[in-house]
């Protein structure tokens, strides 16, 4: 059956996420997923939902039951226009950031070009390279986020057609650009021609300040693809974004759209945009960030003892669901099986670089579990390692032995 597929098809790979997860089961009756990168569950807004669907049920219109357009329904692109303070032309509605990612892909990228990532990024952006075969680099990350100094040192040897970037609280190092780097990437967009695809579904939970986006700094608009979605501050379940980008892009976006799914669910447009209306909104989103920063807090005292004890290094972030954990002892999907088998599961840093390779990185997701399973979890973490650490000794004194 193999000769029936397209090039596009055999280019497509499982991700490296559900690679590595297929091979970390666990038998513990309840174990702890540091792994799942979804909202609390205490925070979806069950309550709210039921009534906005009833109220919306109870509309004498049936138009959330027909098809809608591929820009979107009205009522959500003026709420979307008024908060982010611009015209609807420049504003279309996704079904999820991955569709704008994939839109995205298809508007710009044309078999060999060449696309810039963060070293570390969100695992289905790397899918690009194989289903487009590009060639692909990586930046390297510092705390403040992408070194723009290699960035600019690598674009004075090599044009790239499209940079993808995750600016605040990246998935899965949670860094935040600085406001000085992200000026300096929209000058060198402009200066060495290419596209910024900025995939921000993170920005509503950050701690503190809150820089402006890379595409609010693009002074025309033209160099910038905005990529936002509600999935990780209302729920999943909806599968509703947007994008921002100039109304040339636009037009064409939507005639991708057209091909591939027609329309974003009209209903669940209509619930997004009853959530997002009110000030109700700004107060639900303020909740979840103290929600979030208190789970940082209590996982940063976690790794402040890890650090002391094992030398593990990690940047606190300043926002989002995730840490991002050197161990600095290894290969730590190797450490995965012993993790699985005391009932708790991680994902290692090798699921988000562009080639497998050993890794002693993980990333740890703070959100999705209660802080009694966190503890639980944290225990579990420090004693697999451990057990790891000791056979990996024990294996290397037998190693010794043998070459005496």
């Amino acid at each position: 059956m193999k000769h029936f597929l397209s090039n596009l098809s055999l280019n497509t790979r499982q991700t490296a996420i559900d690679s590595l997860m297929d091979n970390a089961a666990t038998t513990v009756p309840d174990p702890v997923y540091f792994s799942i990168g979804l909202p609390n569950r205490e925070l979806l807004p069950k309550r709210q939902l039921h009534e906005v669907y009833n109220s919306i049920f109870n509309l004498k219109s049936d138009s959330h039951f027909n098809y809608g357009g591929s820009k979107g329904i009205a009522p959500l692109l003026s709420t979307i226009s008024k908060r982010e303070n611009i015209s609807q032309d420049y504003i279309m509605i996704t079904t999820g950031n991955t569709q704008g990612v994939e839109l995205s892909a298809r508007l710009v990228l044309n078999t060999g070009d060449t696309i810039a990532f963060e070293s570390y990024t969100y695992a289905i952006a790397h899918s690009l390279t194989h289903q487009y075969s590009l060639n692909a680099l990586e930046i390297p990350v510092e705390a403040d986020g992408m070194n723009i100094e290699a960035l600019e040192q690598l674009l004075q040897k090599t044009a790239i057609k499209a940079l993808y970037i995750i600016p605040n609280a990246n998935n899965p190092t949670g860094t935040t650009l600085s406001l000085k780097k992200r000026k300096k990437l929209v000058d060198l967009a402009y200066q060495y021609n290419f596209l910024i695809i900025e995939d921000d579904p993170y920005r509503d939970l950050i701690f503190d300040t809150r820089f402006p986006s890379l595409f609010e700094l693009d002074p025309y608009k033209e160099k910038v693809i905005y990529l936002y979605s509600f999935s990780k501050t209302i729920a999943p379940t909806l599968r509703t974004g947007f994008i921002l980008a100039h109304p040339f892009y636009i037009k064409k976006l939507e005639q991708f759209k057209q091909t591939t799914d027609s329309c974003t669910s009209p209903l669940n447009q209509m619930v997004v945009n009853e959530m997002i209306k009110t000030e109700d909104w700004d107060n639900s989103l303020e909740k979840q960030r103290a929600f979030y920063e208190t789970k940082k807090d209590l996982t940063k005292k976690f790794l402040s003892k890890m650090a002391d004890m094992y030398g593990w290094t990690s940047n606190e972030p300043a926002g989002g669901l995730f840490y991002w954990v050197d161990t600095h002892a290894g290969d730590v999907t190797e450490w995965l099986r012993f993790a699985a088998n005391s009932g708790v599961i991680f994902i290692p840093g090798s699921a988000f670089a562009l080639d497998d390779q050993t890794n002693t990185k993980f990333r740890l997701c703070y959100s999705y579990v209660d802080n009694q399973e966190m503890i639980k979890g944290f225990t579990r973490l420090e004693e697999s390692f451990l057990e790891w650490q000791n056979q990996n000794t024990t294996k290397n004194i037998k190693k010794i032995q043998q070459n005496i």
